[in-house]
């Protein structure tokens, strides 16, 4: 793993699901969009749709801290989301985030652009490290996106940031983002 890259501790899945839930759960849009997939709540909806389909209960999970995440940052790579896929990805299954940053409709997303004024530094990303070492993010794109925006016009972001990382035996992330409940 890279050096910038420094254990703080290992932790639980539940511990990791609960640093997700504070960046979305309470969102009423994220909670919406639950309902309307057919889930009860939010939870419900990340679990069965996202976590179960990439393992996340079966992954050794650690808190990191990273010195230069906007660099960091921009060599991993974006989780294998549908909405992402059809229109970011260019149909790839997952694609870098420094490329990622190229795109000047990502660049020019309010959502992103609002992240980069005021980077919520609480905030943990969660990502997933494949055998081959590949890291993908699974919970924090946007976020993601606006650091790797910040390093492209060199204006990165020098404080520490942490982030949960599952070391996984899963080869290949499964596509996800068509779940409904049923």
């Amino acid at each position: 793993m890279d050096s910038r890259i420094s254990l703080i501790r290992t932790c639980e899945w539940e511990e990791v699901f609960l640093e997700w839930y504070k960046n979305e759960g309470k969102n009423p849009d994220w909670q919406v969009l639950a309902q309307e997939r057919g889930f009860s709540n939010w939870a419900e909806w990340r679990l069965r749709g996202y976590a179960e389909r990439f393992k996340c209960r079966e992954v050794d999970w650690g808190l990191y801290e990273i010195t230069d995440p906007s660099e960091v940052i921009s060599g991993w790579y974006g989780g294998p989301f549908r909405t992402w896929i059809e229109r970011y990805y260019d149909g790839l299954r997952r694609v870098q985030f420094a490329m990622l940053a190229e795109r000047e409709d990502l660049r020019s997303l309010k959502k992103i652009i609002s992240i980069m004024e005021e980077y919520p530094t609480d905030s943990v990303i969660t990502a997933l490290e494949l055998p081959d070492g590949t890291i993908q993010v699974i919970e924090g794109m946007h976020r993601s996106v606006a650091l790797s925006i910040m390093a492209r016009a060199g204006k990165f972001f020098h404080g520490k940031l942490n982030v949960a990382i599952g070391k996984t035996t899963v080869a290949e992330l499964p596509e996800v983002g068509l779940n409904t409940s049923v």
